[in-house]
C-alpha cells in the first residue's frame, strides 16, 4: 500500500473520530492513538497533530486535564503554521474549557478570547472540518464564555455573552448550536427570576433539539419548563413537566443530571408540603451519588437529609446523615486539594510551554517573516473590503460581472471570469455575462445533476477548487475524458482556475470561477483575496435578486390595486345604475332624494319632482315584441341623458316610467324642461301605429313642486307628482299636468 493511500484512509479515519469525539470518548482514545502511530511512520504531519487533538478532546471528557493540555499544546503550533483555522478554534476552546473545570477562570477567559479571534478566520484560512463555519464556533465559545460568568454568579456578563450566542444562531434557524444557546438563555432568565422568558425560551429550545435530533438536550428543556412553572404558582404544568423530565432523564441523561432532577424535585415537593414523596426522590438521588461515588454530591444531599429529619425531630437519622456529610466533605476536601495541587503543576507546565515557545520565536526567522507577510496580507484585506463595499452597493445583476473583474484586475491578471446563479429547482447554473479576454459573451447554463464539470462540483461539494497546473492537477477532480472535453470547447487550454461557492448563510446561491491561461498564475495572496471577494459578490448577487423580486412584487400589487379599484368602481356604477339604460336606478334616486330633501328642509328652497311614462307602451310591447321595447325605453333614457340641464337628475323608476329631481327649481323651470323633452322625443320620430294618441311615441308626464317642511315627507312629494301623471293620463296622454303642494 503507497503512502498517499495510507493518508487518505488515515484522513477517512480523522473524520470519524471527529464525529464520535463528544459522544465516545472510549473510541476516540483508541482511534486516535491508531491514527498517531500510523501518522508518525509516515511522517504525516497533519495526521499526527489532528490525533494528538482528538486524544486531547477525549481526555478532557473523561476528566484527565493534564494530558489533554500537554496534548493540545503539541498540535496547536502546527495549526497555527498551517493556517488551520478551525483546529485552531478548538485548541483554544478545550484550553478554556479545561482551565475553567480546574477553577481558573481569568486563563479560561483568556483562551476563550483567542477561540473567538480564531473563530472569525475560520471561512478565510484552510478547514479540517468542511462543516465548521464561523458562525458555529463564534456561538460555541460565547455559549462557554457565558456559562463561565454564569458559575461566577455574574450574571449581567453572562446576559451579554449568552444573548450574542443567540442572536447569531437565531438568523441560523438555530442549527449552529442544535438549540443548546436558546437553552443557556433561558436558563439565564430563569436564574434572574424572568420565568416567563426561560419558559418561553425552554419551548423554542425543545423545538429545535426536535429539529436537529438532538436528544441530549430535552430532558434539560423540561426540567427548565419545570422550575419556571414551579415559579409562577403553575403546579399543575409543574407536575406535568416534572415527570416527563424525569422519565426523560433516564434514558438520555447522565447519573449526574438525574441526581440534579431528583434534589429539584425533591425541593419542588418540600415547597408543596408534600414530604414523604419529596423524602423518596431525596433518596433516589443519594442513592445514586453512592452507585457512582460522587463524593461531592453524597456530602450536599446527605446535608440536605440530615436537615429534613431534624425538621421532623428524628434526630438520630439526622445525626447519621450529618455524620455522614462530614465523612464526604473530609473526602471531597482531600479530593480538591489534590485537585489544586494538579492544577499547580499544569499551571506550571504551561508557563515553560509558553516560555519556550517564545523563545522558538523569538529566534526563528522564518517566523518573523511570517508574521511580516500577515501584516501584509491585513493591508490587502482592506483594499478587498474598499471592493466589497463599492460591489455590495450595487442592485443590479448586469453591472455586478463588469465591477467584479475590474476590482480582480486590481491586483492580478486573468484570462476569463464568470458569475453564475445556481437554480436548485431545475439543477442548473445559469449564468450573468462572461467576461473572456476582456470580451463580455454570453454563456449557456451548466446543469449540475452529476459530477460531470467543476461548477457541479464546486455546488455539490461547497468547497473551492484552486488549481495551478490543469494538467497535472486536474484528476483530483475530474476524470480524463471529462477533461479532455473540457479542454476541447476552448480554443486554449486553461492552466490555473479557481471555483468559488457563493454562499449566503448556509445556502448556495451560485458559483463564480476565476480562470487563467498562465501556469500558477495565483498565488497564496491572490487565493485569500479572491475567497474574500466572493463573499461580497455573494452578498451583492443575493441582494441584487432579492431587490429584483421585490421590484416585481411591487409592480405585482400595483396592478392588482388598479384592476381592483376599477373593479370597485364598475361595482359601485352597476350597483347604483339601471343595468338597460345606464341612467340612476331605484337604489341610487332614493339615497339622492333623501340627501337634496334634508337640504332643502333646512335650508328651505324650492324643489321639483317629475314623473313620465310612454304612451300605450303595452301596446308597443305587444306588436314590436319586448326587444324593440327595450330599444324604446333605451331610446328615451338617452333622450333623457341628453338635456343640457346641468341640476337635473334623471332616474328609471321602473319599467317605461321615469323620474327627475329637480334641486333648487319651482314649477315653470319643471315645466319648461318638460317640454324641452317633449319635443326632443317628438324629433326622434320613433314609430308607434298602435298608439291612442299619435302614430309616433309620446309621454304623459306629472310634475310637482315643494318646499319641504316638518308635515311632508318624500313619500307624500313623489305621490304628488305620481297624481299629476295620473292627471294627464286622464286627460288624454301625449300631455303635461302639474299638482302643487
Amino acid at each position: 500500500m503507497d503512502k498517499e493511500t495510507n493518508i487518505n484512509e488515515i484522513d477517512m479515519l480523522l473524520s470519524k473520530i471527529n464525529e464520535i469525539r463528544y459522544v465516545s470518548p472510549e473510541k476516540t482514545i483508541e482511534l486516535s492513538l491508531n491514527t498517531l502511530e500510523r501518522s508518525k511512520v509516515l511522517n504525516y504531519e497533519l495526521g499526527i497533530a489532528a490525533s494528538k487533538h482528538m486524544l486531547a478532546s477525549a481526555y478532557y471528557n473523561i476528566g484527565n486535564y493534564e494530558e489533554a493540555i500537554d496534548l493540545i499544546f503539541d498540535s496547536l503550533n502546527y495549526f497555527i503554521k498551517e493556517n488551520i483555522y478551525d483546529l485552531q478554534w478548538s485548541s483554544y476552546n478545550l484550553l478554556g474549557n479545561s482551565f475553567s473545570e480546574l477553577g481558573d477562570y481569568e486563563r479560561g477567559m483568556d483562551f476563550y478570547n483567542s477561540a473567538e479571534e480564531a473563530a472569525y478566520l475560520i471561512d478565510s484560512g484552510k478547514k479540517f472540518d468542511k462543516n465548521s463555519t464561523k458562525e458555529k464556533c463564534i456561538v460555541r465559545t460565547l455559549n462557554n464564555t457565558a456559562e463561565n460568568y454564569k458559575l461566577l454568579k455574574a450574571y449581567d456578563e453572562s446576559l451579554e455573552y449568552c444573548t450574542r450566542a443567540y442572536n447569531i444562531d437565531e438568523n441560523y434557524d438555530f442549527q449552529l448550536s442544535k438549540g443548546v444557546a436558546v437553552l443557556s438563555l433561558g436558563e439565564l432568565y430563569y436564574l434572574l427570576e424572568e420565568y416567563d422568558k426561560s419558559k418561553l425560551l425552554s419551548f423554542i429550545a425543545l423545538e429545535c433539539f426536535k429539529k436537529y435530533n438532538y436528544p441530549l438536550g430535552e430532558p434539560e428543556c423540561y426540567k427548565l419548563l419545570a422550575l419556571s412553572y414551579w415559579k409562577k404558582k403553575n403546579f399543575e404544568m409543574a407536575d406535568k413537566y416534572f415527570n416527563i423530565t424525569i422519565n426523560s432523564t433516564l434514558k438520555e441523561r447522565s447519573p449526574y443530571n438525574e441526581i440534579d432532577i431528583y434534589i429539584s424535585y425533591y425541593n419542588y415537593l418540600k415547597d408543596r408540603n408534600k414530604l414523604d414523596e419529596a423524602l423518596a426522590s431525596l433518596h433516589k438521588a443519594y442513592d445514586l451519588s453512592v452507585k457512582n461515588n460522587f463524593v461531592e454530591k453524597i456530602s450536599e444531599i446527605a446535608s440536605i437529609l440530615s436537615t429534613f429529619y431534624a425538621e421532623k425531630k428524628d434526630y438520630e437519622t439526622a445525626f447519621k446523615y450529618f455524620n455522614m456529610h462530614l465523612e464526604n466533605e473530609r473526602i471531597n476536601a482531600s479530593f480538591l486539594n489534590k485537585h489544586r495541587i494538579n492544577n499547580l503543576n499544569i499551571s506550571k507546565k504551561i508557563k515553560k510551554i509558553e516560555i519556550e515557545k517564545k523563545e522558538i520565536i523569538d529566534k526563528n526567522e522564518n517566523l518573523r517573516m511570517q508574521s511580516e507577510s500577515l501584516k501584509l496580507l491585513v493591508d490587502k484585506l482592506s483594499i478587498i473590503s474598499e471592493l466589497g463595499q463599492k460591489i455590495t452597493s450595487n442592485l443590479d445583476l448586469d453591472s455586478i460581472v463588469g465591477i467584479l473583474y475590474s476590482s480582480i484586475m486590481n491586483f492580478m491578471d486573468l484570462t476569463y471570469l464568470s458569475v453564475g446563479l445556481y437554480d436548485e429547482e431545475n439543477s442548473v447554473v445559469n449564468y450573468l455575462d462572461v467576461i473572456d479576454n476582456g470580451d463580455k459573451t454570453k454563456r449557456p447554463s451548466t446543469n449540475v445533476g452529476d459530477y460531470s464539470n467543476f461548477t457541479s462540483i464546486c455546488i455539490k461539494s461547497e468547497d473551492f477548487i484552486i488549481i495551478n497546473d490543469m494538467s497535472n492537477e486536474y484528476s483530483k477532480y475530474i476524470d480524463t475524458e471529462t477533461y479532455m472535453a473540457v479542454a476541447d470547447q476552448n480554443n486554449y487550454e486553461l492552466q490555473s482556475i479557481i471555483f468559488c461557492p457563493l454562499k449566503v448563510n448556509t445556502k448556495i446561491i451560485g458559483v463564480m470561477s476565476i480562470q487563467s491561461k498562465e501556469k500558477n498564475a495565483f498565488t497564496a495572496y491572490h487565493i485569500e483575496m479572491i475567497k474574500s471577494l466572493s463573499s461580497y459578490a455573494a452578498i451583492a448577487i443575493n441582494n441584487a435578486i432579492k431587490s429584483k423580486q421585490l421590484e416585481m412584487e411591487i409592480e405585482k400589487t400595483h396592478k392588482v390595486q388598479f384592476e381592483l379599484k376599477k373593479l370597485n368602481e364598475k361595482l359601485l356604477f352597476l350597483s347604483e345604475n339601471d343595468s338597460m339604460t345606464k341612467i340612476p336606478n331605484r337604489r341610487k334616486l332614493d339615497k339622492f332624494l333623501d340627501n337634496i330633501w334634508k337640504k332643502h328642509l333646512k335650508e328651505k328652497k324650492v324643489m321639483s319632482f317629475i314623473i313620465f311614462d310612454i304612451d300605450n307602451f303595452k301596446e308597443y310591447n305587444d306588436n314590436y315584441g319586448h326587444t324593440a321595447g327595450d330599444d324604446c325605453i333605451i331610446k328615451i333614457a338617452d333622450i333623457l341623458s341628453s338635456v343640457n340641464d346641468e341640476t337635473y337628475f334623471p332616474a328609471r323608476y321602473g319599467g317605461d316610467e321615469f323620474v327627475v329631481v329637480l334641486p333648487e327649481s319651482p314649477l315653470n323651470r319643471a315645466v319648461s324642461f318638460c317640454e324641452n323633452l317633449r319635443n326632443k322625443v317628438a324629433l326622434a320620430h320613433i314609430p308607434h301605429k298602435y298608439s291612442k294618441v299619435s302614430d309616433r311615441v309620446t309621454l304623459s308626464i306629472g310634475i310637482t313642486s315643494v318646499i319641504p317642511n316638518e308635515d311632508t315627507t318624500i313619500n307624500d312629494f313623489i305621490k304628488k307628482a305620481d297624481d299629476a301623471l295620473y292627471l294627464a293620463k286622464k286627460r288624454g296622454k301625449n300631455q303635461i299636468a302639474t299638482f302643487i303642494n
